[in-house]
């Protein structure tokens, strides 16, 4: 096989990022936006040791579950992967990618659910981060194009909610009506880095961050005044200053230059403020659905004590909260325990203790208390869990265990440990946080059989 060789194929499976598998003699080809049983015309375009790269040239034979991608910039784009194929086929691609990873990695062969799906499952995200910059003299924003940094230009995103959208096309042009230069990261030279949005469904409250490399904007107090004319629901505007050399997008310093810093935002009937660098759920929608299929397969009880492990601003801290004695929640980012221990006040929630610690040491100092705990719910980030904590968790042995996460690879590698501990995941359930994209939301419930030896 040979680069710019073409073939005939037919793809027989996907890659975890949805790319297409076709194989001529055993060896595998990934091919971008080709789907499974497709017949069609391939160019290779890379050769590797264990792999090549092809590209998708012309379809001989479609699949049923190939659909017109609604975005006009999505084979530019990187932010979606996955217009070209119909809700029903993310359903069944999405579902198998958890189930074969959970017995490929956590050798676990529990019964996976049909992924829940949303119904409309456009404009759904409530928080938006941009690049920006030139395209000769016009200041540009959009998403970087795939393995490049090279800035797709977009007015509109369709994942994106609408205010949003209408927010940074604003902005954008401001900036250059008051000749704000963007950054550029070979030369280091100019200010503003990314634009950040957060936008809360039920107030509909925006926040809009500003992202810079310098300590000061042109004309801010002019932008600010336009824009909140403009946009009635713009309650506060913040500077995030990063002058570091990498691809890390927030920094350290925050400035809150007009409003309170945060914007409020409701779930499951509780009220939650949400800051800069606050974690929450980008999908609010889906995330009612994910937080109660989670507290539903615990079975909580009125006496059980839970910990819930990076719990950020407390959410599913919260909402277990009336279900049960008592929860503590343990997150390692100072300002998301402020947050959470703030909706703990504003929604008169007293019996839910916040601890800002790492959460393998929290489990270390709770183990040594000799105390029961009934359920742990674990929501990590997309690392999983580490050893420290695990081990932790094993010595509490709680009758359940919760696990949440964005990565199916790592949380079937802690699977994996946990059942070789006592434990027997009985129910999973996939949730399509984020549709037109590979990437999937997962919750698996473990249960302590006690009488192994």
């Amino acid at each position: 096989m040979k680069k710019n060789e073409y073939i005939e194929a037919k793809c027989i499976d996907y890659t975890h990022d949805g790319q297409g598998i076709v194989k001529v003699d055993s060896f595998p080809i990934f091919v971008k936006n080709m789907l499974v049983n497709e017949v069609g015309k391939v160019k290779i375009i890379k050769v590797l040791k264990n792999y090549a790269v092809g590209r998708l040239i012309e379809i001989y034979e479609a699949s049923p579950y190939r659909q017109v991608p609604l975005c006009p910039i999505f084979k530019q784009c990187g932010g979606c992967h996955l217009q070209h194929l119909s809700l029903a086929g993310q359903q069944n691609f999405k579902t198998k990618r958890v189930k074969d990873t959970l017995e490929r990695i956590g050798h676990c062969h529990v019964g996976v659910q049909p992924c829940l799906m949303m119904e409309e499952p456009w404009y759904y995200r409530n928080k938006v981060q941009v690049p920006i910059g030139t395209q000769g003299n016009t200041i540009v924003t959009g998403f970087y194009k795939q393995h490049s940094n090279d800035i797709v230009p977009m007015d509109k995103c369709y994942i994106q909610n609408e205010a949003s959208n209408q927010l940074i096309n604003r902005v954008r042009i401001l900036l250059q009506e008051v000749q704000e230069t963007p950054y550029d990261k070979v030369t280091h030279q100019g200010n503003i880095r990314h634009i950040l949005v957060k936008y809360a469904f039920t107030t509909q409250q925006l926040m809009l961050v500003f992202i810079t490399y310098q300590k000061k904007i042109k004309k801010i107090d002019y932008l600010i005044s336009t824009l909140k004319k403009e946009f009635p629901h713009l309650t506060t505007v913040i500077q995030n200053i990063n002058s570091r050399h990498d691809n890390v997008i927030l920094g350290d310093e925050v400035k809150v230059i007009d409003g309170p810093g945060y914007i409020e935002d409701q779930l499951l009937g509780n009220t939650y403020r949400i800051s800069v660098k606050s974690f929450y759920q980008v999908n609010p929608i889906q995330v009612e659905h994910l937080y109660q299929k989670a507290i539903d397969f615990a079975e909580l009880k009125p006496t059980d004590e839970v910990i819930d492990a990076y719990c950020g601003i407390g959410t599913i801290s919260l909402s277990m909260a009336q279900y049960v004695q008592k929860v503590y929640g343990v997150e390692i980012v100072e300002q998301a325990i402020i947050d959470a221990k703030e909706n703990a006040i504003r929604n008169d929630i007293s019996n839910v203790e916040f601890t800002c610690q790492d959460a393998g040491e929290f489990m270390v100092e709770f183990a040594k208390k000799n105390k029961h705990i009934d359920v742990v719910m674990v929501d990590p980030p997309r690392k999983g869990c580490s050893q420290v904590f695990l081990d932790q968790l094993i010595t509490l042995a709680p009758d359940k265990v919760v696990y949440i996460s964005c990565d199916v690879a790592t949380q079937a590698r802690d699977i994996a440990y946990l059942q070789e501990h006592g434990y027997i995941a009985d129910i999973c359930q996939p949730v399509d946080m984020f549709p037109q994209s590979h990437h999937i939301e997962n919750i698996v419930r473990l249960s302590y059989q006690k009488n192994i030896d």
